[in-house]
C-alpha cells in the first residue's frame, strides 16, 4: 500500500469508526425513506434470478443494504475498511441469529474487513451482484482500481450497482465560497476532501459528472445498463412535503417519471448506476 492511499484509509477508517455507533440514527428522517426507497426499487430488477447467487455489500457501513439481500435470501458478505462499522453489521446478525424466522438467513452471512480498492481477499468470478451504496467508489483512493477490482470478483455477466457523487451538484459550494480557483480546480479535477471539522479525518473525494462515471466503467470493462439521481427533486430543503399524508407514495412516483430523463441526472447529488460485466 503506497503512503497516499494509507493516509487515505487512515482518515476514512477514523471517520467512520468514530460514527459508526450512531451512524443509523442520523439517517432516520422521512427524506432518508424517501431516498431508500428510491435506491431499493432501482436496484431491485437487478437481483439475481437464483437465490443461491453470491452477493457483496462493498463498504456495507452498518449493513442496510446487505441485509435486505440477506433476508431477500442470498448468501451476502459484507465488506468494509471500518472495524467498528463491521462490529455493527454482527450486532445485527447476532441478534437475527437468536430469531427463529431469521436465523437461517443469518447463517447466510460473511463479514469481512477490506479496503475498496483491494478486494484480493475474494476469488475472481464469484459474485453475481455487488452493491456500493454510500459513495465508495467516490471516497475510495482510486475510483479506477476499485471499479477493476470489482469486475475481476464479478461473476461474468454480473451486475454492479453503485452510487457517487454528483460533481454538478457540488459547484454551488464552491460558487458560494468566492475563490476562483478552487472553483477552476474543482470543476477540471472533481477532486474534494471529505468535509468534517477534524484535518485528521479528511480523506480524498472524487465526485463525477454523470458521462465521466459511465465512460470510466466502460474502460474498466463494464456495460452500463441503467442509472437514476438521488433525488432529483431538491424536497430535502422543505420539510413540508413530509407532512401531508402520502407524500413519501407521490414523492417516489415523481422521481420514477423525472429518472427517465437523462438531463434530470444533472440535478441530483447522487448518481446511482448499474453496470454489467461484459
Amino acid at each position: 500500500m503506497g503512503r497516499r492511499q494509507a493516509a487515505h484509509n487512515e482518515a476514512s477508517r477514523k471517520f467512520h469508526d468514530r460514527v459508526a455507533h450512531r451512524y443509523d440514527a442520523i439517517y432516520e428522517d422521512p427524506f432518508w425513506e424517501l431516498h431508500d426507497r428510491i435506491t431499493w426499487n432501482h436496484l431491485k430488477p437487478f437481483l439475481p434470478a437464483q437465490l443461491h447467487a453470491p452477493a457483496l455489500d462493498l463498504g456495507c457501513g452498518t449493513g442496510k443494504w446487505g441485509l435486505k439481500l440477506l433476508k431477500a435470501g442470498y448468501p451476502t458478505t459484507f465488506a468494509d475498511l471500518s472495524k467498528n462499522m463491521l462490529e455493527e453489521v454482527r450486532t445485527k446478525l447476532a441478534e437475527w441469529s437468536a430469531r427463529p424466522d431469521l436465523a437461517s438467513k443469518a447463517a447466510k452471512a460473511t463479514v469481512q474487513e477490506v479496503d475498496a480498492v483491494d478486494l484480493h481477499a475474494f476469488p475472481p468470478d464469484h459474485f453475481a451482484l455487488i452493491t456500493a451504496m454510500g459513495d465508495v467508489v467516490s471516497i475510495c483512493s482510486d475510483p479506477g482500481k476499485c471499479l477493476a477490482e470489482v469486475h475481476r470478483i464479478l461473476t461474468p455477466g454480473g451486475i454492479f450497482v453503485f452510487t457517487v457523487d454528483n460533481q454538478l451538484a457540488a459547484v454551488d459550494f464552491f460558487v458560494e465560497s468566492g475563490n476562483t480557483e478552487a472553483l477552476a480546480e474543482f470543476v477540471k479535477t472533481g477532486s474534494t476532501h471529505w468535509l468534517t471539522e477534524s484535518r485528521s479525518e479528511q480523506f480524498a473525494v472524487h465526485m463525477f459528472l454523470p458521462g465521466q462515471i459511465e465512460s470510466l466503467c466502460r474502460t474498466r470493462g463494464f456495460e452500463v445498463i441503467s442509472r437514476i439521481g438521488k433525488t432529483v427533486l431538491p424536497v430535502r430543503k422543505n420539510k413540508k412535503f413530509f407532512e401531508q399524508p402520502g407524500s413519501i407514495e407521490r414523492l417516489v412516483e415523481l422521481e420514477a417519471i423525472l429518472a427517465k430523463e437523462p438531463a434530470a441526472l444533472g440535478r441530483a447529488s447522487h448518481l446511482q448506476l448499474a453496470v454489467r460485466k461484459v
